[in-house]
Formats: C-alpha cells, structure tokens, sequence
C-alpha cells in the first residue's frame, strides 16, 4: 500500500522535531562545499608563490657561489706583477724576498696581511725605513723609504751598504756602484756606528771628498782611524772627535802647496808624505 503523507498537523512533536534537523542539514551541505571550492584556489596561489620564492633563492645561491669560486680562480684576483720603487738592485732583491710576496698568489691572502708584510720588510732589510704597499688591481707596489748610504762597509770581499742609521745591507756586491767611501776593518758594532754618526755630522762637501776609511787602532787610540781622500791627501784622525775636527779640513788643505798628511790625532798639523 502506498503509505500517505501526514499534514504538519498530523505529526507528532517528535515527529516535527526529525522533520526540522532533515531540512537544517539538507541546507548545511551546500554551504560547506561551496566553502572549500572557494578556499581551494588561494591555497594553490600561496603554494605557487611559495615554490617561486625558493626556486629564485635557490638560483641566487648557486649565481653567487659560482661568481665568488671564478673570481678565486681567474686571473684578476691574484699577483701578476710586483714592483719595488728603488734604483739599488740589492735592496730590490731583499725587499722581495722579505715580502715573501709571490707571482700568481692569490690577493685574498695578501690584502689582510698588508701590514704585517710593511713592518717585516723594515725589519728584515736594514737600509729600508718605511715601507708601504699599494694595490692596482693585480699589479703590487712596494713603495720604500730608505736611509741615506754613507758608504760600503767590506766584508770578505764583498761590499755591503752601510746606512745613516749604523746598519749594513744583508746582500753584498761585487763592487760598489756608488761614489761612497769605503769603509774597511770595522768588525766592531759599536765602532762602526760611531763612526757612522761622527761621519754623517761633516759637511757634504767633505763627505764627497772621502775615498776610504780605515780603522787602526792601537793601545793609545782605539779609534784611530785613517782616510784616504781624493785629493791624494791622508788623514789620520781619532773616531771621538772626527767631525769637530775634519770640517777644518778644507782649510788646512788649501794653505799646503803640497799633497801629504794631515793629522788631526792630537791637534791639527800636515806635513809632506816621507816627512814626519
């Protein structure tokens, strides 16, 4: 039989209440469906931005090590020329040396350690005062400021430059290639820079007029020295008082009509060589 529909008169209160939740659901699931259709696109959005954001990172990170790893490698970032702003080859070879700087090392390693590499130079090369490095892109300068040579001092044959300041060159030379004095058996330190100090007091011009200095000393005088001078002339001198009394020297020398010896040990006299 075909079972009738009952009025909402008809039906029983707990029959309205199953009626009302039947129709309270049918109305909620549409709802949430269309829900969820609607936040579904979003999601896809952020998600796609999300993979774009790290795949740009990713590529950053690989353009960079890849820049920095060819810069370490390619010529630009390491020494191709080193230079050193003297005219003396000896100092040229013992500033580099010193630098312990080398052809194609990379600049990554040398930019940090420019000052430490300024003051071994000074230290380890006498006649260097200062020492300043510059860089031009991969070319090294050394740019050094040297005491003023006053003379060779010979050591087994060799002529090493003495500086201003008392101290000796590390390299020597065959022969020397300046006009300075040369300075022989001054073994002693303390002597030597003595005499280095006495000698830089005297006039230029005296200076130039000076081919050799030799120590002679004896019980008496410790520091009797003799010079040989390019006029042809001796000089015999004591090293305590050398300055005070050589700058009297070219006044003695113009009133002899003679070439000889001057001595200026104790006083000051000349006399004709073969004379005493």
């Amino acid at each position: 039989m075909k079972r009738l529909k009952k009025s909402n008169a008809e039906l029983t209160p707990w029959e309205k209440a199953q009626k009302k939740r039947k129709q309270a659901k049918r109305h909620r699931r549409p709802t949430t469906a269309r829900s969820f259709v609607k936040k579904l696109p979003r999601t896809n959005s952020l998600r796609k931005q999300r993979l774009a954001k790290g795949t740009i990172a990713l590529i950053a990170v690989f353009v960079i090590t890849f820049a920095v790893s060819l810069f370490f490698i390619l010529p630009f970032s390491r020494i191709l020329s080193l230079q050193v702003n003297t005219n003396d080859d000896a100092t040229r070879t013992a500033v580099v040396k010193a630098s312990n700087l080398h052809y194609y090392e990379s600049l990554f390693g040398v930019w940090p350690e420019t000052a430490k590499i300024e003051n071994q130079i000074h230290e380890k090369v006498p006649s260097v005062k200062k020492a300043t490095i510059q860089y031009q892109g991969t070319h090294v300068k050394i740019n050094v400021e040297e005491y003023p040579t006053i003379g060779y001092v010979v050591r087994n044959n060799k002529y090493y430059k003495l500086t201003s300041s008392g101290m000796i060159d590390k390299y020597g030379s065959n022969n020397p290639k300046e006009n300075y004095p040369i300075f022989y058996n001054f073994k002693n330190k303390d002597r030597l820079l003595e005499m280095t100090k006495q000698f830089d007091k005297l006039p230029a011009k005296v200076k130039k007029g000076i081919a050799e200095i030799h120590l002679e000393p004896t019980k008496a005088d410790p520091g009797k020295i003799k010079l040989y001078m390019n006029d042809g002339n001796q000089v015999i001198a004591s090293i305590d008082t050398f300055a005070e009394k050589m700058q009297y020297y070219p006044s003695i020398v113009s009133k002899m009509n003679y070439t000889g010896v001057v001595d200026l040990e104790v006083g000051a006299y000349s006399y004709p060589y073969g004379k005493n």
